[in-house]
């Protein structure tokens, strides 16, 4: 995520409350976070958004190259200068390094991502595999 580790906490913790109440699960009952998780099938906060990053990513190198998101992209200021300091993480930054953790270029992605299936399923792969419970009956 493109936040700091103290928001991050946050969020994962939100996460894991409205994960509990889904569930009827109270703090009292002690249960452990991964117990959570795999009753409702779902991944860390920070793999979701992952996925759906790079999912995004794969949807944008899909369309024409004179789209405007499309070239969102590839824009840079010229002229502009940054503050001193450690630079802030942009969505572009986070995008090379989920690809890195993916073994893949940036020119490879762009190769992969013209097949949607394959794309999507590599995203997938990438942050482990989601297996919906029962009670979502999506059959």
């Amino acid at each position: 995520m493109a936040t700091s580790s103290h928001i991050d906490d946050k969020l994962e913790a939100a996460h894991h409350k409205f994960q509990r109440r889904l569930l009827g699960i109270t703090w009292e009952d002690k249960v452990r976070n991964e117990e959570i998780r795999k009753k409702t099938g779902l991944w860390k906060l920070h793999l979701i958004i992952k996925e759906r990053r790079l999912s995004w990513l794969g949807h944008v190198k899909r369309i024409k190259d004179f789209r405007i998101r499309r070239q969102a992209i590839q824009w840079e200021l010229r002229g502009y200068k940054r503050k001193m300091g450690r630079q802030r993480k942009n969505w572009m930054h986070i995008v090379r390094c989920d690809l890195k953790d993916m073994g893949t270029t940036w020119d490879e992605a762009e190769e992969l991502a013209t097949n949607r299936a394959e794309w999507h399923l590599m995203a997938k792969s990438t942050c482990g595999t989601m297996q919906f419970p029962d009670f979502f009956n999506f059959a």
